[in-house]
């Protein structure tokens, strides 16, 4: 596939190096219908949940983060740090699918390499990104995905050459379906971690009274 076409840019790059460059996409723009809230500013930890995710990210190795927002765009960019990258999303209502569709027509031409995350997975660790992206290092050509309840899906980083199809999803499954029809091409990362996120109110209460 060919990415010619994915070449807007509006992260104001600055690379030192085009032999590998890892652009990080947080999807958050969500309208956590089983919340019935903006999940995105639940505290965990007393810091809004998006906050968290996104200063996990920082400690990792990313050439660059931002954070594609939806529903609540306005209230969830008031508690995210002054300097960060932000994208709203135009059709973030028609699903996961769209926002990274969107995140991903506005990478930089220079990356090689995207990683997309959730902003509701607040239980994997820096350390688990970083070893993602060492993966990814070793094995450039290949998707690198988390591999939890049985299922491959986010985290996952995805090489160049996959940029053109990520920029045509539109449904809510995300970028499953591009998992699935590259099977031979995935190195899978057992992560359990990525299963527990916060979809209900009563997630977010399970989590808080598993660290008392």
């Amino acid at each position: 596939m060919r990415v010619q076409s994915v070449t807007s840019c509006s992260n104001n790059c600055n690379y030192t190096s085009c032999n590998y460059t890892i652009h990080a996409i947080l999807l958050a723009a969500g309208a956590s219908k089983r919340f019935d809230d903006a999940k995105q500013l639940a505290l965990i930890k007393e810091t809004p949940m998006v906050v968290h995710v996104l200063e996990v990210l920082q400690k990792a190795q990313f050439d660059s983060i931002k954070v594609i927002l939806g529903a609540n765009a306005s209230d969830i960019q008031q508690v995210l740090p002054p300097e960060t990258k932000t994208l709203r999303a135009k059709h973030w209502q028609q699903g996961m699918g769209m926002s990274i569709a969107e995140g991903v027509k506005d990478l930089c031409p220079e990356t090689t390499h995207v990683f997309i995350g959730l902003a509701d997975q607040v239980e994997i660790t820096a350390k688990q990104y970083i070893g993602l992206i060492n993966e990814s290092k070793q094995h450039p050509d290949k998707i690198i995905a988390a591999l939890y309840s049985g299922k491959l899906g986010a985290p996952a980083i995805f090489p160049r050459h996959y940029f053109s199809a990520l920029a045509l999803l539109t449904s809510d499954k995300g970028a499953r379906d591009i998992l699935r029809a590259n099977k031979q091409q995935i190195v899978s990362i057992y992560m359990p971690e990525a299963a527990k996120d916060i979809d209900t109110k009563n997630d977010l209460l399970n989590y808080q009274l598993a660290r008392k």
